[in-house]
């Protein structure tokens, strides 16, 4: 029946690419139970239940997941070919608050902008935000890995059915609802400098006259550091600009007055220094390349467990209970400290190490490469439960209700130099015992610090372990994202007339949600000297909906939808959004369909009351620097709103062979975006040259005295408008030889165009092939291409995987090479069933990733890579044990 069930599903227009290596699964029905054949079921972006959708879908089924060896939940973006543009990998230089997290960004439209649920239902947001205050559901904190049925992923939006956020689309995780015996996996990848592993298990019973399912997994990765990779080391290139380097060193630069410039460190190019350098010998900068300190891969943990309990109470009442619990720690390491951004400090002429003879400004950083990495905590606590019951009202009528409660809490600690402290220390009030009211520079528990390489060369003027310590703190910020969800809907037949039944569902939902960040007092005091200025915050939202779809049969061979939701924000705006869509079968072997509806997005929590403090790498005058940034939320945003539409067809020819092929269309309008910081330093730039004083933008820029950077306030505003189109395609063949079943397979995502309109009058930009870095896309190639064979005999089974990503321009200002050349890669994989070597069932499985181990393309980005596209780990092997009981 199960396959029967998935073939009803391509029959009925769902652009579903069955598992890229594997012939057809069995296919569960949406509680992952078998049915009897032909049995509907709700599926993922209707209420009504039935055995076919009109909007495209595709499945990744659990054995798509093995046998892409995913061993972590942020991987399962890449099976996704709708998706584009997720912060899935790690990146200390531009995801500097998320470490350990990882979503969904289905068509490129924003990682808020897909809904993200658990068995229909919606998770919490995770309890940080994107540097661009983008909130995401985490898909890593969710459920282990072998309690996923499958993932359903509703491509063509579903703000009509689920509300707020599902402008672009729903990925649904659908888990295990029974489970005979005991599974328990164990794999270990290897590659090149680190290691990745798993162990999960999960086991099911009947208890009490329901299946009780209970599943666990722990997940650990080393750290791959940047410095085991020679595209990430900015010394392969020549520590060009574009890389991970910086004019603010350690040893560091000074502006000697007398001199009327910059002059570097006298031990600049000491050989004890082999991260500092000048351009030239006419260089007035002593510069750093903290390319060696970061993180490919980080050092993680992650622990989690989930439990459900599926009942039926009698008189045709079932219960649903689900709890589910997850622990990450993510360590991310970065630049031994961070350049000094905030202030200009002063090193005295009486400071003793001083070899000037007379005040100067430092440019540089306390902390140099013998400190080694800086090492950021994020820390993450996640939980759920949700409760459900349905029953019968009549023969055609039946009724469910539902509760949810969920939660992340985040601890999210970076050490930083303490401005005070450092400027106290230069004038020889350092230390831990130092009484700056009562004491005396430089003498007894009061120290001057060194900031010249002297420190280092000559142990009596060494800087004391205790003066390191004070002058450095941390961000220490406490976050806290919650959401409560009730609902109830009914559903049955509604009227039937000649063309067939009326079927309807209709229901009412209530959602509250807060969010809330609290950082160290030397963050509210703006004390830490690189990391900014942010207050304490928080904020709730509470909304209120009613909803209703029909299904509307015209004969045997022509199905309509319709649906729509209105959506009241407590104290603020309403919405409505409507869906229609049609579903055709002229023949047995063709299903034709099309869908037109409108979306929204509510402004976030985060983006209406925060105050996000950030350090982005700009541009200033040819030179690449990294500059605090504040953006004010802002309580008077208006919903983002989008109009899509999709039409597609499926072509299935006997049960071997189908073919799916779906153009799409979205107009996405009012996004909610930062300001671009190089945008307005390009117009304070311009504005200063052109001889104005007082300009708007130059009143948003904060320089010292000898014009560098210090600050960039932006804002979060309604601005932008994206409008992409597309096509997504997607074929399977398969065919018995004599020696075995092969199966063949292919997807591919086609970009027509990505139009972003940074605001209302400004010219049109076609983001499609581009990295995007100086509007609010993200890395966009044109074409994806996922192809595969397999083959199955008996107790064996190889599959073989290729990716490919077309190439695209870097439109990063100041590189040299705008071009990031294409990337094709293989993985293999081989799996043997050993035939019940210790209980029901053992099956080992060898494999590669990137088995040519082929280095991502060069893209003139900080660490030589494009971390949203290209994987940087190179060939990973692995080795996968799985045993039955």
């Amino acid at each position: 029946m199960r396959r029967r069930l998935a073939l009803l599903l391509l029959a009925g227009g769902a652009a579903m690419p069955v598992p890229l290596l594997a012939q057809a699964p069995a296919r569960p029905d949406a509680t992952g139970a078998a049915n009897d054949p032909g049995a509907d079921i709700v599926v993922t972006g209707s209420l009504i239940k039935q055995s076919s959708t009109p909007s495209p879908t595709d499945v990744v089924s659990a054995q798509n997941i093995e046998t892409r060896g995913i061993v972590n939940a942020s991987e399962l973006v890449r099976a996704v070919s709708a998706n584009a543009g997720s912060e899935s990998q790690v990146d200390s230089l531009n995801q500097t608050l998320t470490a350990g997290t990882a979503q969904f960004n289905l068509r490129n439209l924003g990682l808020g902008s897909t809904l993200v649920l658990l068995n229909g239902r919606r998770q919490t947001l995770s309890a940080v935000a994107s540097i661009d205050g983008s909130t995401f559901v985490d898909i890593n904190s969710l459920v282990p890995l072998i309690a996923i049925q499958r993932i359903e992923t509703v491509k063509d939006g579903g703000a009509a059915t689920y509300g707020s956020d599902a402008v672009a689309g729903v990925v649904n995780f659908i888990t295990r609802k029974s489970v005979d015996g005991l599974e328990v996996n164990g794999r270990t990848y290897f590659m090149d400098g680190a290691q990745q592993y798993s162990v999960e298990g999960i086991t099911g019973f009947r208890l009490g006259g329901g299946d009780l399912v209970l599943a666990a997994s722990y997940y650990a990765s080393t750290r791959l550091a940047s410095y085991e990779r020679s595209f990430s080391r900015a010394r392969t290139f020549g520590r060009p600009s574009w890389h991970s380097v910086s004019s603010y060193g350690q040893p560091g630069s000074y502006y000697v007055p007398s001199q009327n410039r910059y002059v570097p460190d006298p031990d600049c190019t000491n050989a004890a220094f082999p991260d500092s350098y000048r351009n030239s010998a006419a260089d007035t900068f002593c510069r750093f390349d903290f390319s060696d300190f970061y993180d490919l891969l980080p050092k993680e943990q992650r622990a989690q467990v989930f439990a459900s309990y599926n009942a039926d109470l009698g008189g045709g009442t079932k219960l649903t209970l689900e709890g589910a619990y997850a622990y990450t720690n993510s360590e991310t390491t970065s630049s031994p400290s961070f350049p000094i951004l905030s202030i200009s400090p002063v090193v005295p002429a009486s400071n003793p190490y001083n070899p000037f003879g007379e005040d100067v400004l430092f440019r540089g950083r306390v902390r140099g490469a013998d400190y080694g990495p800086t090492i950021t905590i994020n820390r993450y606590n996640t939980f759920r439960l949700a409760a459900g019951l349905e029953g019968k009202l009549t023969d055609n009528w039946s009724w469910n209700a539902a509760a949810t409660y969920s939660q992340q809490t985040v601890l999210y600690d970076k050490p930083d130099t303490i401005s005070s402290r450092l400027t106290a220390a230069l004038g020889g009030f350092g230390g831990p015992a130092c009484n700056a009211s009562t004491g005396t520079a430089g003498v007894g528990g009061c120290q001057y610090f060194n900031p010249f390489g002297t420190a280092t060369l000559d142990a009596s003027k060494a800087n004391s372990p205790e003066l390191m310590s004070w002058l450095f703190g941390s961000t220490d910020m406490h976050g806290k994202s919650t959401l409560a969800t009730v609902e109830g809907v009914v559903s049955g037949d509604l009227f039937d007339y000649s063309g067939g039944t009326v079927a309807s569902a209709f229901g009412v939902q209530f959602r509250g949600s807060t969010f809330r960040h609290d950082w160290s007092d030397l963050v509210n005091a703006g004390e830490l000297i690189t990391l900014g200025q942010a207050p304490d915050f928080s904020g709730d939202q509470k909304v209120y909906s009613a909803f209703g779809e029909l299904r509307i049969p015209f004969g045997d061979h022509v199905e309509a939808q319709a649906s729509g939701r209105f959506e009241k924000y407590e104290s603020s705006f309403s919405n409505f959004s409507p869906k229609f869509s049609l579903l055709a079968r002229p023949v047995d072997w063709l299903s034709l369909r099309g869908s037109y509806g409108k979306a929204f997005r509510a402004p976030s929590i985060y983006q209406t009351v925060a105050v996000q403090s950030s350090q982005p790498s700009v541009n200033d005058g040819g030179t690449f620097v990294f500059v605090n940034t504040q953006a004010q939320g802002n309580p008077d945003l208006r919903p983002e709103k989008s109009t899509n539409y999709n039409l597609g067809f499926t072509v299935r020819a006997g049960r071997q062979f189908d073919l799916s092929l779906d153009y799409y269309s979205f107009d996405y309008q009012d996004l909610i975006v930062k300001e671009n910081p190089q945008v307005i330093i390009n117009q304070e730039r311009a504005d200063t040259a052109a001889g104005l004083t007082n300009t708007p933008a130059q009143q948003r820029v904060v320089r010292d005295s000898l014009g560098a950077l210090r600050l960039v306030k932006i804002n979060f505003i309604n601005a932008s408008a994206v409008k992409t189109k597309g096509l997504d395609l997607a074929a399977n063949f398969g065919f018995d030889t004599g020696i075995g079943h092969f199966g063949l397979n292919a997807q591919w995502n086609h970009i027509i165009n990505y139009r972003i309109q940074i605001a209302a009058g400004q010219p049109v930009i076609d983001g499609t092939g581009s990295v995007n870095f100086n509007n609010l896309g993200r890395s966009l190639p044109r074409d994806r291409v996922e192809y595969g064979v397999s083959w199955t005999s008996g107790l064996h089974s190889l599959n073989l995987l290729g990716h490919y990503v077309s190439g695209y321009t870097n439109d990063r200002t100041g590189i040299t090479q705008t071009h990031i050349r294409s990337w094709n890669t293989f993985d293999l994989q081989y799996s043997v069933d050993l035939e019940d070597m210790i209980g029901k069932g053992t099956k080992l499985t060898v494999g590669a990733i990137n088995l040519f181990d082929r280095n991502p393309p060069l893209a003139q980005l900080n660490l030589g890579y494009d971390p949203i596209v290209h994987d940087p780990r190179g060939r990973v092997i692995y080795v996968s044990i799985g045993q039955k009981f």
